[in-house]
């Protein structure tokens, strides 16, 4: 019954969220006063509650297997993330989120504005640059995924198994094999269980590896 009554009451705010950011023409702009000031008074709420709940939105968003479901938690998440923003600007955090919420939405601009947003605020963020390397190792470009992924991994990210593994793809994507293989061993050093793993090893280790069926497969 309460958790049902916070979704509505999410769902209300995520209403007023689409009329007053996303439709700036029903703000009241014109008399000088911005909807934010006419609306809500910041200073007056508890940044961390709203955290707590803007986080459980979006993992079950995350976890959401239908993709109306997933949609709903990822707007209340946004709603909430962007309120955050609002309290204190000079946060990363939920800039980061906000961009990942666009990301999944597939609305390109906006995550690398607020992607952007973040990394102005400190250039080596590892959560900020791990993520924005994400958003561009999922768009196939492995450049820009590698430039912020590595920021990322020298910024405290070194024992992450899933970077190591996508750092690993990428160089064995751009026909760097020495490279690849480094981070494919660190990353099987973290999941010594890895079939996957010990196959692409032992495949870069073969002589005769750049002319396999393999090696052209990976590369499309």
């Amino acid at each position: 019954m309460i958790y049902n009554k916070i979704i509505k009451l999410s769902a209300l705010f995520v209403i007023l969220f689409n009329l007053l950011i996303i439709n700036p023409v029903y703000s009241v702009q014109s008399t000088g006063i911005s909807h934010d000031e006419v609306f809500i008074d910041y200073s007056k709420l508890n940044a961390a509650v709203i955290r707590n709940e803007a986080d459980l939105f979006f993992y079950k968003a995350q976890e959401s297997i239908t993709p109306a479901e997933k949609d709903s938690y990822y707007d209340i998440a946004m709603a909430k993330y962007y309120l955050l923003t609002k309290i204190d600007n000079s946060q990363i955090f939920p800039f980061v989120q906000l961009a990942r919420i666009y990301d999944y939405k597939k609305k390109d601009r906006y995550a690398k504005e607020y992607f952007y947003r973040a990394k102005n605020m400190s250039v080596n963020d590892s959560y900020a640059n791990y993520y924005f390397g994400d958003f561009y190792f999922k768009r196939n470009d492995y450049k820009r995924a590698l430039r912020y992924y590595i920021i990322a991994y020298n910024n405290g990210y070194n024992n992450r198994y899933d970077l190591n593994y996508q750092l690993g793809t990428i160089y064995e994507k751009l026909a760097d094999l020495i490279n690849a293989k480094r981070f494919y061993e660190i990353s099987y050093s973290l999941n010594p269980n890895s079939e996957e793993l010990k196959e692409k090893i032992l495949l870069i280790n073969e002589l005769n590896y750049d002319k396999s069926e393999y090696y052209h497969f990976i590369r499309e």
